[in-house]
């Protein structure tokens, strides 16, 4: 058995791959503390992926770490003392959190998890995101990989070519502080979001903003694709995420931009400024795309590839997706369900495997539900909670999904809690939030009411491929994403789909089309006696809380 880890940093996760390299338990762990983004030491997932699968300490072959954490350390402290005094209190906080970094790694094993700290071993953090996007792919071979995030031990992006499994060759990289990620993160944090949190909205948001607005030029100086050194260059002067511990941007943007958005208030659309923070957001949204086609165009001349990954924080910009498939040399992209830090467990649980078997010629597709999960003694420990609180409509699963498209149609929405839980951030059916995806009235309870989603925030709709073909654009690149729900996609031209409460005001939807034999897929077939082809799916919580992970989260919303 094989274990990942990623933490410190961003989300903290563990990942659990067996002996024939099938990833069989996923956990984040603020699925268990409770705690949205918790970056700790993943104490709690570790722990549950050891009992729930009944491991002991020489079961477990190797423990990857999805960084190496004194590069990590060190290269944002080497850049930051270049800039003394006006980084100091970026190298105090930095000193002073030492044993809270990524290099208490080994040190928390011990402590926690005796003798395993023995087996752990290392890895750069962007071979953790290419290695997670590696399974997910039907083809393992002659591709590339193209990585970008924030920060990761020494680049902000990256562009490797895998010849197989074993070999995989870095070709170019962006080097910290120049990165598109942060800046993406500085935007959003002046539009009043939470940084590793509201880049969502930032996506959202830019739909209503005009994309000949001033800010295009302006933001364009601040961050630029130099097409003569292919490099990623930013204007320091306007960001203070490499100086700060705190702070993201810096004064000179405020001059520039105007007013930071108040984040304690609620964005309305029809707020005096609402149109303004818009095209902000519209003009990074841009920017970002346009620096992505340059290094995806970049990567296409390293290697010839017309295949690629495309993983890291960055990858969860599911509107940028589409304009990048249409560039001319691409013919698929392959984004995991969970890009980010957290799904970079998974990936460095693949290298523990692969540094212990040199035969492996390819690694085994996981599902989109890996995380295990005990239904039976969920429903047990919850029955009082149920007794006491809800009223059973049914407890025959032949009469559930009939009993769910009765309920779909009379307007009303579902919470599901369904199985093993979704790798990545996005709900997929089996803890979700649903309705009738036509229903203007269901939608906007589920999005404003329940959810309590800011309103220019859409919600996703869910179809079958059939339905899908029907209405939207589909892009052959991109049809192993709209399963994970990671890529919008516009509508066909002369839709009805245009009018569906369910697309975003620009005229696209982030859909998800549901596999075969899933429940999401058993429902919409019920569903087709009632009319109803399309359903909305938003994930189980209130947002700005983890989502439910089991029964008794489920329960106590």
């Amino acid at each position: 058995m094989f274990i990942g880890l990623s933490g410190y940093s961003h989300e903290s996760s563990a990942a659990l791959v067996d002996n024939d390299g099938a990833l069989i338990d996923y956990c984040r762990e603020e699925s268990l503390t409770r705690i949205k983004g918790d970056k700790s030491f993943p104490k709690k997932s570790l722990k549950k992926i050891i009992i729930d699968n009944s491991l002991n300490i020489e079961e477990i072959k190797k423990i990857a770490f999805y960084e190496r954490p004194l590069s990590a350390f060190l290269h944002p402290l080497k850049v930051a003392a270049s800039e003394m005094p006006k980084s100091l209190s970026l190298l105090s906080h930095q000193f002073r959190n030492f044993k809270n970094s990524s290099i208490a790694c080994y040190l928390d094993l011990s402590k926690n998890f005796s003798g395993l700290e023995k087996k752990l071993i290392y890895l750069d953090h962007h071979l953790s995101h290419t290695l997670t996007a590696l399974p997910y792919s039907s083809e393992q071979k002659n591709i590339c990989s193209i990585v970008v995030d924030g920060f990761g031990d020494r680049s902000t992006a990256s562009i490797s070519y895998l010849e197989n499994c074993f070999t995989i060759n870095e070709l170019w990289s962006a080097k910290y502080p120049n990165s598109l990620g942060l800046f993406y993160s500085a935007i959003t944090d002046f539009l009043g979001f939470a940084i590793n949190e509201g880049e969502y909205k930032v996506m959202g948001l830019a739909a209503f903003g005009n994309k000949d607005s001033k800010y295009k030029d302006i933001l364009a100086k601040l961050i630029k694709w130099d097409s003569k050194k292919n490099n990623l260059i930013t204007n320091l002067e306007f960001f203070n995420y490499h100086l700060s511990p705190t702070e993201s941007y810096d004064k000179k943007l405020i001059k520039l931009l105007g007013n930071p958005r108040n984040p304690f208030k609620s964005l309305k659309t029809s707020d005096a400024n609402f149109q303004n923070y818009a095209d902000i957001a519209r003009a990074a949204q841009d920017i970002t795309v346009e620096i992505l086609c340059n290094i995806f165009k970049h990567a296409h001349k390293l290697t010839s590839c017309k295949k690629f990954f495309f993983s890291g924080g960055v990858a969860s910009n599911s509107a940028s997706l589409n304009t990048i498939a249409n560039l001319p040399f691409v013919n698929e992209i392959i984004v995991p369900p969970s890009p980010g830090d957290a799904g970079a467990a998974i990936g460095a649980a693949y290298y523990a495997f692969l540094k212990s078997s040199p035969n492996s010629r390819k690694i085994p597709r996981p599902n989109l539900f890996p995380s295990k999960f005990d239904f039976k003694k969920q429903l047990m420990i919850s029955k009082k909670i149920i007794s006491n609180d809800f009223d059973l409509i049914s407890t025959e699963k032949e009469s559930i999904l009939e009993k769910c498209s009765e309920l779909i149609k009379q307007g009303e929405i579902i919470g599901t809690i369904i199985n093993n839980a979704e790798t990545g951030p996005r709900a997929l059916g089996n803890r979700s939030l649903i309705c009738n995806g036509r229903d203007k009235s269901a939608v906007h309870k589920l999005n404003t009411v329940i959810k309590n989603r800011s309103p220019f925030r859409p919600t996703a709709p869910v179809m079958t491929f059939k339905t899908a073909s029907k209405y939207y654009d589909l892009n052959p690149a991109l049809m192993e994403s709209y399963k994970s729900m990671s890529a919008t996609c516009e509508c066909l031209e002369n839709s009805i789909s245009i009018e569906f409460p369910v697309t975003h005001i620009d005229g696209t939807a982030r859909l998800q089309i549901v596999e075969e034999k899933s429940f999401m897929y058993k429902l919409l077939q019920n569903l087709e006696n009632y009319d109803i082809d399309i359903l909305a799916n938003s994930s189980l919580n209130i947002s700005g809380d983890p989502t439910c992970y089991d029964l008794i989260d489920g329960l106590m919303v």
